[in-house]
């Protein structure tokens, strides 16, 4: 198999460019997050108005989702249904990772997906003797 290589060129709006090359064995994690970067940089490091008011109803869905864990598919559906917003998917992943990343939701894997919880309830999942064993593990 041969070497696994990706490279990312860009220019921001202000002339500067930008180069960034992976190589080797690194995970689609990686990539993601470079083109996370890229996101940030070309928008010039500033969050709109409206990624702040998704970032507010992420969190008003994920305290209305707080009996289970949920996925970026069900928050995105529930952002669809209560604040009438239809941002990417990946957006949504995106912001919930951040959200977990600060320790606001706790993200563990479930199969090929990404579940959400809120940490109170994460501990009380994980302390049932008989959810422990189908509960996932905090990575």
């Amino acid at each position: 198999m041969g070497k696994k290589a990706v490279k990312l060129e860009f220019e921001d709006g202000k002339g500067a460019r930008y180069e960034f090359k992976l190589e080797g064995s690194f995970s689609k994690e990686k990539v993601l997050r470079l083109l996370e970067l890229y996101d940030l940089i070309s928008s010039g490091g500033e969050e709109s108005q409206p990624e702040d008011g998704l970032l507010a109803h992420l969190k008003a869905v994920a305290s209305e989702l707080n009996t289970h864990g949920f996925t970026s598919k069900e928050a995105l559906a529930m952002l669809e249904d209560r604040f009438k917003e239809s941002p990417p998917l990946a957006v949504v992943s995106t912001y919930l990772r951040r959200l977990a990343d600060r320790g606001e939701l706790v993200r563990a894997k479930r199969g090929k997906e990404w579940v959400y919880y809120r940490p109170e309830v994460y501990r009380v999942i994980n302390r049932r003797p008989q959810a422990r064993k189908g509960a996932p593990s905090q990575p």
